[in-house]
């Protein structure tokens, strides 16, 4: 024989007048933290009422739905923000993906290969060195001494291949200046 388990009652439903037990939440506003407990056919009644946008200007109407698009989460434009913090330096870009000046953006400089005067490696060097074309020696050794400090493997915990590519762009970059060319 089985027994039946009588469910306990936790709540009592808000409705005025009502004294049914409550077993089901209705969110109060829009932040969701708050609710009312409420019985079966209450409820029903309070979600056929209930809008979420209640009280929004047609503006923020919209941007709830922009933010709903990218489950409230940030975006970046293509070579902007998380992107080109994590590729800078570290990946073959032959078609510019994240050359922000090829955006229209102040950042990094990494001119095509048909239009540039300098050989891949110096493009590579001054790119990884987040130098600004034209540069002089005092940019290139103030850009090193604050790279030194983010790559160094004692220092920042990072991998020593990064501080090892720092040493060998800086040393293309000063051998470049050292002829005059520049």
């Amino acid at each position: 024989m089985k027994r039946q388990e009588k469910k306990k009652v936790l709540h009592t439903c808000e409705f005025p007048g009502c004294s049914e037990p409550a077993e089901y939440r209705a969110p109060k506003d829009r932040s969701l933290r708050s609710h009312y407990w409420f019985c079966l056919k209450h409820v029903q009644e309070y979600n056929k009422k209930w809008d979420f946008l209640a009280g929004l200007s047609p503006e923020q109407i919209e941007a709830q739905l922009q933010n709903d698009v990218t489950w409230q989460r940030p975006t970046w434009k293509l070579g902007m923000g998380g992107s080109a913090k994590v590729v800078h330096g570290r990946v073959s870009d032959k078609f510019h993906f994240f050359d922000e000046s090829q955006l229209g953006m102040s950042g990094h400089y990494n001119p095509p290969q048909s239009e540039s005067r300098y050989s891949r490696k110096l493009q590579d060097a001054i790119t990884f060195m987040e130098l600004e074309v034209p540069f002089t020696l005092e940019k290139a050794k103030s850009q090193y001494k604050k790279l030194a400090k983010r790559y160094h493997p004692d220092v920042a915990q990072k991998d020593a291949s990064l501080f090892q590519r720092l040493t060998e762009s800086y040393t293309a970059v000063i051998a470049y200046l050292e002829k005059g060319e520049e």
